[in-house]
């Protein structure tokens, strides 16, 4: 009489390395954007006149319509993880989700140039330096989104296996909520006061 336990026996696990990584990243990311949004708090709190009057004011109402756009992204990438079943009809919300974030990039970095061309650059002033990497930080990290949404569309092509789908999408979709969740926060913080 054999009671030997096979070896293959695997427990389930509550949370995939994947999604657990992907925790422990924005954790971290978070951390980053606190330590940024503190910073520019603490310098406009003492900077006279931080923006200045002199620079060009910031397209507040292009950049609205474009906040928009980025929110309606988390929608539609909401409805796609909750409607895939490894149909191709719901895919379509992924790639919506894909070309919104591209609008939203192409959007920024239109604003960026114009506002280049004005003179407002890091150099400009501390309000100009703060502006560039606070929205150029989120810009970055727009890009990576893209890029991993564009993965995960490219990997649902092949993927045979429903569960392996489902976690891929969890782990790129958290990443795009913390992408634009963000965003609202450096928009008040940075274009409307």
């Amino acid at each position: 009489m054999d009671t030997s336990v096979p070896l293959h026996l695997q427990q389930r696990k509550f949370v995939s390395n994947g999604m657990l990584a992907m925790i422990f990243f924005l954790a971290a990311e978070i951390m980053f954007f606190a330590g940024l949004i503190s910073a520019y708090i603490v310098n406009r709190s003492v900077a006279d006149g931080m923006p200045s009057i002199q620079q060009p004011r910031l397209p507040v109402e292009i950049t609205a319509v474009n906040t928009l756009l980025l929110i309606i992204s988390f929608a539609t990438l909401l409805i796609f993880s909750k409607k895939f079943k490894s149909a191709n009809s719901s895919r379509l919300f992924l790639l919506l989700t894909i070309f919104l974030g591209l609008i939203f990039l192409s959007v920024q970095g239109n604003e960026w140039v114009k506002l280049l061309r004005f003179g407002f650059s890091t150099h400009t002033s501390i309000y100009g330096a703060f502006f560039y990497t606070l929205i150029g930080a989120h810009a970055a990290h727009v890009m990576i989104g893209l890029i991993l949404l564009l993965y995960l569309f490219l990997k649902l092509q092949k993927s045979t296996s429903f569960d392996n789908a489902k976690n891929k999408i969890a782990v790129c979709s958290l990443y795009w909520y913390f992408v634009v969740g963000i965003w609202p926060v450096l928009y008040v913080l940075v274009y409307l006061n």
